[in-house]
């Protein structure tokens, strides 16, 4: 009888309990996640993307608690990492730590700040390292993972926290312009690397400093070689580049040699060679953050197998209490910030159907779940005072006004934190978002394709 007792009681607690939400992960896909679970578990909800279950204000009886592991302190407006670290004016602006947005001061949403190191999916649970390295362990009843591609500086921050990041935004800003306004005309930055980052960091650069001289080399015949995308996008690229008064060298390997006065010097394959005063690499390829989880789960380029739902495929245990979201899971399209935040709606809709699904009777009817459809090749690119953006039904759009109405001042950072509803402490009073007249989602691509994601 004793026995039985503790069985009940601690029946009883399991019932009581709220639903544990970890989030790995706290980028674009991670914090859409976040808000929206914040919002259906007081009731409230916004309009989706894409449609979903109705909850009409229902709240969980239990509740729900949110975990936030992160490897950073806040929130880091990736698309807007060529803006951030080519002038001092955006460097601070493009970070806000979690402990500063107002609208995710809650008691039941929690934020630790470390690496996760190993999930195991059978038992549920996380186990992470804090910034002490300290190894501690996270349970759950539900996972997102958000964590995206480890992608190289400066393409995004380096340090985990907002002051080190300060400190290396503004140090990579002195290498580019040397630290003396007086002497920028004389001063040459090599690009290596056509890509989506480097076409932008080389035209904010020129579009910042129009003294400094800028070459970016590639070494394929086009710009955004790698990207699926027609071949009248990528000569478009190149015009923009070349009207911005960026410096290309097409269909040219380059080799980098350290001067002794501490300049550069660039060999192409033809042997003609460039002396910089400064050079980056953008030729890393992000590369899936997920040898933390099981092979099982995995595809043979290491991305989550995720069905339409956003929910891992059945080759683990518990594969329906896991979420993969943005650029970490396999999916159609381009690896895109508005496509991770679209998938971090959908994936707290699902998870919040499956909470209230538990807290349901066999007999009641329940939550379906929001399934997402395969996505276009589209792009958004900020190229110095003008954008190209492209998607199958619209076609090719480019120029100022297109940057105007497409990135705005900031490439799109007041929008997005207007989107998500989020607002920081400091500039509460006097915040730029009041400057963002809609707050709905202007990125392209959104329409949905019949091929199965």
């Amino acid at each position: 009888m004793r026995l039985q007792g503790v069985t009940d009681t601690l029946g009883n607690l399991s019932l009581s309990n709220p639903h544990r939400v970890l989030v790995v992960g706290c980028a674009y896909g991670g914090i859409s996640a976040v808000v929206n679970l914040l919002e259906y578990s007081q009731g409230k909800a916004r309009q989706s993307v894409y449609p979903g279950p109705d909850f009409k204000g229902v709240r969980s009886k239990r509740g729900v608690e949110i975990t936030v592991i992160d490897e950073r302190d806040g929130y880091f407006h990736s698309v807007g990492a060529p803006l951030a670290h080519v002038t001092p004016k955006y460097t601070r602006h493009m970070w806000k730590r979690f402990s500063h947005l107002n609208e995710l001061m809650h008691s039941n949403l929690h934020f630790k700040h470390g690496s996760v190191m190993n999930i195991n999916p059978e038992a549920k649970v996380a186990e992470w390292c804090d910034r002490n390295g300290k190894t501690q362990q996270q349970t759950y009843d539900y996972l997102v993972m958000a964590t995206g591609l480890k992608r190289h500086w400066p393409a995004v921050p380096k340090s985990g926290s907002f002051e080190e990041y300060q400190r290396d935004g503004k140090a990579f800003i002195e290498k580019i312009t040397g630290g003396d306004p007086t002497r920028y005309a004389g001063r040459r930055v090599v690009v290596i690397g056509a890509g989506a980052v480097g076409v932008e960091f080389a035209a904010e650069i020129k579009n910042y400093y129009p003294q400094i001289g800028v070459t970016l080399v590639h070494s394929r015949s086009e710009v955004l070689s790698s990207e699926p995308l027609p071949a009248d996008v990528k000569e478009r690229a190149k015009s923009l580049l070349e009207e911005e008064g960026v410096d290309l060298v097409l269909g040219s390997r380059a080799t980098i040699t350290d001067l002794p006065n501490g300049q550069f010097t660039v060999t192409l394959a033809n042997g003609e060679t460039i002396t910089a005063d400064f050079v980056i690499d953008s030729t890393q390829k992000g590369m899936p953050t997920t040898d933390i989880l099981p092979t099982e789960c995995l595809n043979e380029d290491k991305e989550i197998m995720v069905h339409q739902s956003l929910m891992f495929k059945p080759t683990i245990a518990n594969a329906s209490s896991h979420f993969g979201v943005g650029d970490v899971i396999a999916w159609s399209g381009i690896k895109r910030a508005g496509s991770a935040t679209v998938m971090g709606q959908a994936a707290a809709q699902n998870i919040y159907a499956a909470i209230l699904n538990s807290e349901l009777s066999a007999s009641s009817e329940q939550y379906t779940t929001t399934e997402l459809p395969a996505w276009d090749a589209v792009i958004g690119l900020a190229v110095g005072k003008q954008c190209l953006t492209y998607d199958p039904k619209n076609g090719i759009k480019y120029g100022v006004e297109v940057m105007k109405g497409y990135f705005g001042e900031d490439l799109g950072w007041a929008a997005n934190l207007k989107y998500l509803g989020l607002s920081d402490v400091v500039e509460r009073v006097d915040s730029p978002l009041e400057e963002v007249e809609a707050s709905k989602m202007v990125e392209v691509g959104m329409k949905p394709v019949r091929a199965a994601a």
